[in-house]
């Protein structure tokens, strides 16, 4: 896979400028594996400044369903899990790994977080859910999940949505040129 990060950064003019079906296939993965967010919003085209679109993104969020938020956390990875092993994930989840170390973890760092993850999935029912880019160490992430898995299914529910809503901000702002 190759990683594009030598992509040009959108101004908010240029931004502001994409007919919407570029606009869907540029922002189409800010949210996990869910492009119906950037159908949602290319509709609010024209934006202000590039904190109102990450907020039009919030708010879809918000406004969605139970049901559908739910949908939306199962579509996240595992961290460090199958789908890094098998080349499976999103562009954007393989920078994400790469960049706490998710993708080069001892054995044993593997095995931990395996276990973590299978037994919050157990008691929540979707995949825990962080923004790893600010989390920014394994050591961090695995001490989230430790304290996290005690809590009711309603209070990781929210978390979990920040944390999507964490992820799709840093997304959105390695798109566009937000000087």
């Amino acid at each position: 896979m190759i990683l594009d990060l030598e992509r040009p950064k959108l101004s908010l003019q240029q931004l502001n400028a994409l007919p919407p079906a570029e606009f869907h296939k540029t922002f189409e993965n800010v949210i996990e594996c869910w492009p119906e967010a950037a159908i949602f919003c290319s509709a609010l085209l024209p934006f202000k400044s590039f904190d109102a679109m990450i907020a039009a993104f919030e708010n879809y969020l918000e406004r969605l369903p139970g049901d559908t938020k739910l949908k939306i956390l199962k579509l996240y990875p595992d961290l460090a899990g199958k789908m890094l092993d098998t080349n499976q994930l999103s562009e954007d989840s393989t920078i994400e790994h790469a960049s706490v170390g998710l993708d080069n973890l001892s054995p044993e760092d593997k095995k931990k977080l395996t276990d973590l993850n299978e037994s919050y999935k157990i008691k929540f029912g979707f995949p825990f859910v962080v923004c790893v880019r600010e989390a920014s160490k394994f050591e961090v992430i695995l001490r989230s999940v430790s304290e996290r898995i005690h809590h009711t299914v309603e209070q990781e529910l929210e978390i979990a949505l920040g944390e999507v809503k964490k992820i799709c901000r840093l997304r959105i702002l390695q798109l566009v040129d937000n000087l």
